[in-house]
């Protein structure tokens, strides 16, 4: 799992990778999530130790935003958050850099229920289990 922060006083932003994660620190990292200082975490099955790069991992499972905002989506694009009742309408998240741009209907406002996408990804792996609504 790789946590990135950003820093309200101007410093590098920078990563906290933690190697085999349990459950507790995931749903901690998640929960945490404000969209400015911790916007982005990324849940990866690859190993660290062996010099992986989360941020090159095209499986990656990518969750974007907080404060009550989310986006969630596989990096290669087969696999986002979707809910057809959303709009098209275009949204910022993640207010401290470049941002990520998505529609209305991809970001999700419920915690519990981007904990629970989060968790079954966690326990799976595998976005194949994932509803694209939550």
């Amino acid at each position: 799992m790789a946590v990135v922060r950003y820093y309200r006083d101007g410093r590098p932003w920078d990563t906290d990778l933690v190697t085999s994660p349990d459950w507790p620190q995931v749903e901690a990292a998640v929960s945490r999530m404000d969209n400015y200082c911790f916007p982005i975490v990324l849940l990866s099955c690859l190993d660290f130790d062996d010099g992986a790069d989360v941020f090159e991992d095209a499986d990656a499972f990518n969750i974007i935003g907080g404060d009550g905002r989310y986006a969630l989506f596989h990096m290669t694009g087969d696999w986002q958050y979707e809910d057809p009742r959303g709009g098209a309408g275009e949204v910022r998240l993640w207010d401290s850099d470049q941002g990520y741009y998505c529609h209305e209907r991809n970001v999700l406002t419920d915690l519990p229920a981007v904990l629970r996408i989060v968790r079954l990804y966690y326990q799976t792996g595998s976005f194949s289990d994932l509803s694209p609504v939550g």
